[in-house]
C-alpha cells in the first residue's frame, strides 16, 4: 500500500527551531564545563530541546545541588524520559546523603525501578519505620550472580524473618556453581556456615580439570558441601565431555542421594542438549522435569527434537507451567506432536489460534491451517492532519530534533517514550512521520506496536531498493532473502555502528569487510566507507552469497552461518543424517542466532508478499543435510 507524500511541517519547523548545539553541548557536559552548561541553560528557553542542557548541569553536579534545584527540573519536564533517567540518579544520591523521608516521597514516581533502588526503598524504610514488609523481595535473592550492596540489609531482614532460610541460601550456591561463578559461590559460605570446600581456593582445584578426580576422591559425601562440590564438578565435566560426566554420575550413584543423582542429569542433559549430544533427550529422563527452570524445560524439548522422540515432546510440553506453554514455539510443537500422534483433530484448533499472528511460527501454523473464513486486515491510512497531530506531540519534536543533530541514543530514547500510550492510529501516523523523516528503525518501532492496523509496506519497508537489488542480482540472491537479514540487523539504519564494530546496512565486521576486499582485489579499504549503502551492500550480498555457495545453498544454513559463523552453522548439522528444518533451527544453541534464523526467514517470507510472491513458507525451509554431505572448506573470517 503506498501513502501519499506527506509534508510535515509542524515537525520541520520546529527542528528548524532548535537553537541548542548538541555537540558542543556533549563536549561541555564531558569536561564538566559548568559555566558554559550554565549559558546553554539560561539561552535555552522556549527551545524544543531547552530540558537537555539543564539535565547535563545538574547531572554534572548532582552530590552538591539542593534539592529545591531537582524538584524544580522534575517538576518541570515530569513523564519525560529525563526527568525518569534523573530520578533514578537522584534517587541514590538522596540514599547517599541518608535523605531517607525525601527518597520515599520520589521513589513512588519512578517508572522501572533497578534492583538496586528497591533495596534502597526498603532501606528507606527501615530508617523510618524501624522496621519493613520486604517479604517482596524475596525473589530477588535466587540468583547466580551477586546483587548491589544495598540489598544485603533486605536479605538479612528476610533471613531473620525465616523468609529466607539455609535451605535458601544453598539453593543459591548451587545456582552460582551452576553457572561457573565459583567465586561467587564461595562469598555465599558465611550464610551456610562457612564449610572449608566452599573457600576460593577449594572450589578453584575442584573446577580445574586435572585437579578434579583427586577432590572428587577426597570429599566426605556426608557433608552437603562436599556433595554440592561433587555436582560442581560433574557440570565441569560435562563442559567439556557430557559422557565422561555420565560415567562419573554413575560411579557416584551409592554417595548421591536420588534429587542430587535427577539434578546431576538434569545438568549434564542441558549442556549436552545444547552440544547437541545424541543421548541428550535420555539423560533428560534420567534427571525428570521437576526443579527444572524455564531454559531447562525447553531444552528437555529440543533435546526432544532432535532425537525425534515427538512422544516426549508432547509429555514435556504438557508438564510446562502454562506460561511457558502457551509460548508460540511450544504452542507450535504441540501441535506437531499431536499430529504425529494421531490426534490432528485436538491439533487443528492450536494452529488456527496460532496462526493470527504474523511471527515465525503463526506463518507456519496458517499454512498448516489452511483458508479460513476470518477476515482480511483492515489496514489504516493515516490522512494529513493525523501525521500532523503526532509530529505536534512534544516528545515527537524533541526526537526529531535529536535526530536531526544526529544524537540517536537520546532520539530513540525520546521516539520510544513519546510511542507510550498512543492508540493504533496514532502509532500507524507516527510510523508514517518516521518513514518520511527516513528513520526507518523508529518507523518500524511504531507500525509493529500498531500490528492490527499497520500495513505490511509500513512494518517491512524497501528502502535502498536500487542498492539491494541490484547487489542481489549480482549476486544471484533472493532480494526479499537480503531485505530480511538487513531489516534485522540495522532496521535499515546506514550509519550504524554496534559495539563490536559492525557497521552499516549489513552490520559486516571489519575483518569481513577487509576479507571480502581482498577476495575483489583491493588490497586495502576505507573501513568508513562501510556507511554508504552502496558499498555496504555490495561487500555484504558478496559475503552473503558466499557462505551460501560454501553451505550447500542452504539459506538457513547460511543466514545462521551469517550470524554465528559459517564454521558454527556447519557444526550445528547432523553428522550424517537429513534434518527437519524447523528441529535444526530449533536447536540452534545460542539464543540469539536461534532468534535471528526464525526473524531472518520471517522477514524474507513476508518481504516476498510485498513482491506479490506466493511461494509458501514451508517451501522456503528447506531440509538440512547431514554436514557430511557437503565437506567444502571455509576460510570466511
Amino acid at each position: 500500500m503506498k501513502f501519499p507524500l506527506f509534508v510535515c511541517l509542524v515537525a520541520a519547523s520546529v527542528v528548524a527551531q532548535a537553537r541548542i548545539d548538541l555537540s558542543s553541548l556533549r563536549e561541555a557536559a564531558r569536561s564538566r564545563d559548568l559555566p558554559a552548561l550554565a549559558r546553554m541553560a539560561d539561552g535555552a528557553q522556549g527551545d524544543p530541546l531547552e530540558m537537555y542542557p539543564r539535565y547535563y548541569l545538574l547531572s554534572t553536579q548532582l552530590t552538591s545541588v539542593s534539592a529545591e534545584d531537582v524538584d524544580a527540573f522534575l517538576g518541570r519536564y515530569d513523564g519525560t524520559p529525563l526527568a525518569d533517567r534523573l530520578r533514578q540518579d537522584w534517587l541514590k544520591e538522596l540514599a547517599r546523603r541518608q535523605d531517607w523521608p525525601h527518597y520515599l516521597a520520589d521513589y513512588p514516581k519512578l517508572d522501572s525501578p533497578s534492583v538496586d533502588l528497591q533495596c534502597l526503598n526498603a532501606q528507606a524504610r527501615f530508617a523510618t519505620q524501624g522496621s519493613a514488609d520486604v517479604s517482596g523481595l524475596r525473589g530477588l535473592w535466587f540468583t547466580e550472580k551477586g546483587q548491589p550492596e544495598s540489598c544485603a540489609p533486605v536479605f538479612d531482614a528476610l533471613f531473620t524473618a525465616g523468609q529466607l532460610t539455609e535451605e535458601d541460601a544453598w539453593t543459591r550456591v548451587r545456582m552460582a556453581l551452576s553457572a561457573g561463578r565459583s567465586e561467587f559461590a564461595a562469598q555465599l559460605a558465611p550464610r551456610v556456615g562457612f564449610p572449608p570446600e566452599l573457600t576460593v581456593r577449594a572450589l578453584g582445584q575442584a573446577a580445574n580439570a586435572a585437579q578434579a578426580p583427586k577432590v572428587l576422591a577426597r570429599l566426605d559425601f556426608s557433608r552437603r558441601a562436599a556433595r554440592e562440590t561433587a555436582l560442581f564438578i560433574v557440570q565441569k565435566t560435562a563442559r567439556s565431555d557430557p559422557d565422561a560426566a555420565a560415567d562419573m554420575v554413575e560411579s557416584l550413584k551409592g554417595k548421591l542421594s536420588e534429587s542430587d543423582r535427577r539434578y546431576a542429569w538434569q545438568q549434564i542433559a542441558e549442556i549436552a542438549a545444547k552440544k547437541q549430544h545424541p543421548l541428550a533427550s535420555t539423560w533428560f529422563a534420567k534427571g525428570g522435569l521437576e526443579g527444572l527452570d524455564a531454559d531447562g524445560r525447553a531444552w528437555s524439548v529440543r533435546a526432544a527434537l532432535r532425537a525425534g522422540d515427538m512422544n516426549a515432546v508432547l509429555d514435556r510440553i504438557v508438564a510446562m507451567p502454562q506460561e511457558q506453554a502457551n509460548e508460540n514455539a511450544w504452542r507450535y510443537w504441540y501441535a506437531q506432536a499431536l499430529k504425529r500422534a494421531n490426534r490432528a483433530t485436538e491439533a487443528a484448533p492450536v494452529l488456527l489460534q496460532l496462526s493470527a499472528g504474523d511471527d515465525f511460527y503463526s506463518l507456519l501454523a496458517r499454512e498448516e491451517s489452511g483458508p479460513t473464513l476470518t477476515a482480511a486486515p483492515q489496514n489504516y491510512v493515516p490522512v494529513d492532519q493525523d501525521v500532523r497531530t503526532v509530529a505536534a506531540k512534544p516528545g515527537v519534536i524533541r526526537a526529531l530534533a535529536l535526530y536531526d543533530q544526529n544524537w540517536r541514543v537520546e532520539g530513540v530514547r525520546e521516539w520510544n517514550w513519546a510511542m507510550r500510550g498512543l492508540s493504533d492510529q496514532e502509532l500507524v501516523a507516527a510510523a508514517v512521520l518516521a518513514e518520511r523523516n527516513k528513520i526507518y528503525d523508529r518507523s518500524i518501532y511504531a507500525a509493529e506496536r500498531a500490528r492490527a492496523l499497520s500495513p505490511l509496506s509500513l512494518r517491512y519497508p524497501t528502502p535502498y531498493r536500487n542498492q539491494v537489488e541490484r547487489e542481489a542480482r549480482n549476486q544471484g540472491l533472493d532480494p526479499a532473502w537480503v531485505y530480511g537479514l538487513i531489516r534485522q540487523e540495522s532496521r535499515f539504519v546506514a550509519d550504524i555502528r554496534s559495539g563490536a564494530g559492525a557497521t552499516g546496512l549489513m552490520q559486516l565486521m571489519p575483518t569481513t569487510a577487509q576479507w571480502v576486499g581482498r577476495k575483489n582485489g583491493q588490497k586495502k579499504i576505507d573501513l568508513s566507507s562501510l556507511t554508504d549503502p552502496d558499498v555496504n551492500v555490495s561487500y555484504g550480498a558478496y559475503y552473503l552469497k558466499y557462505i551460501l555457495d560454501r553451505l550447500g545453498g542452504q539459506a538457513i544454513l547460511a543466514t545462521a552461518g551469517y550470524n554465528a559463523g559459517p564454521g558454527r552453522a556447519k557444526a550445528w548439522q547432523d553428522d550424517n543424517r537429513q534434518l527437519d528444518p524447523l528441529v535444526y533451527i530449533e536447536t540452534i544453541p545460542f539464543e540469539e542466532t536461534r532468534d535471528y534464523v526464525k526473524k531472518v526467514m520471517t522477514n524474507a517470507q513476508l518481504y516476498g508478499a510485498t513482491f506479490g510472491e506466493t511461494t509458501p513458507f514451508h517451501q522456503r525451509l528447506t531440509p538440512v543435510p547431514g554436514k557430511n554431505a557437503d565437506a567444502a572448506t571455509i576460510d570466511a573470517p
